[in-house]
């Protein structure tokens, strides 16, 4: 793919080697900003990983950009290089809401997450410029889906929402579509907690 637009990437390299790889991007123009956050393993996760966002300078190949993140361990020169997944076109917006693990914006997504990240956990090219980044993020969005959330885990219907005027017209379709989710995401974790209850009372019987 060779694109000029910002986008994403999961890397798994080590901290210092991923700095020094893009810091140099930066200093070569061939990045304009980047910044990345590491998180720690969900149950679906089997290993550290870094969420990368990255903005060009100018039209770059992210196969090549993939490339030069391959890096060889030292200490074990014989093993499968460490690298990042393959690049995608990326919002920040979207971008950072899921990085930080935002509970909004996740219920918006029908998903949900143990672990939650904050500022101080990310690391940039530039400080100002993230700052930046985040003020301009739309809020409005991430507003209506924690509210439909709120609407769900309070057992409150689809149509008593609307009837509140809290889902905007143009907006009706789109928001059920998130609130069956959400509603979905809640009752299978109900039932999966079920589960792993029955499940605990069988052991200690």
């Amino acid at each position: 793919m060779r694109t000029s637009r910002p986008f994403s990437t999961i890397s798994y390299n080590t901290t210092s080697f991923l700095r020094a790889r893009l810091d140099d991007l930066v200093s070569r123009s061939v990045l304009d900003f980047w910044v990345f956050v590491e998180h720690q393993p969900e149950l679906d996760d089997t290993k550290p990983h870094k969420h990368l966002f990255c903005i060009p300078s100018r039209q770059i190949d992210s196969g090549a950009f993939s490339e030069y993140l391959k890096e060889i361990l030292p200490s074990d020169p014989l093993s499968k290089p460490l690298g990042c997944m393959p690049c995608r076109a990326s919002k920040f917006d979207d971008w950072y809401l899921y990085a930080i693990h935002d509970a909004a914006y996740l219920a918006g997504k029908g998903q949900s997450r143990r672990l939650h990240y904050t500022i101080d956990d990310f690391v940039s090219s530039c400080d100002d410029y993230f700052r930046e980044l985040r003020h301009q993020i739309d809020y409005s969005r991430r507003n209506l889906q924690y509210k439909i959330a709120e609407a769900v885990y309070a057992g409150e219907t689809f149509s008593s929402l609307v009837s509140s005027g809290l889902v905007p017209l143009p907006l009706i379709g789109q928001a059920e579509r998130l609130y069956s989710l959400v509603l979905s995401d809640r009752l299978e974790r109900a039932c999966r907690k079920n589960h792993e209850s029955e499940d605990e009372s069988d052991v200690e019987t």
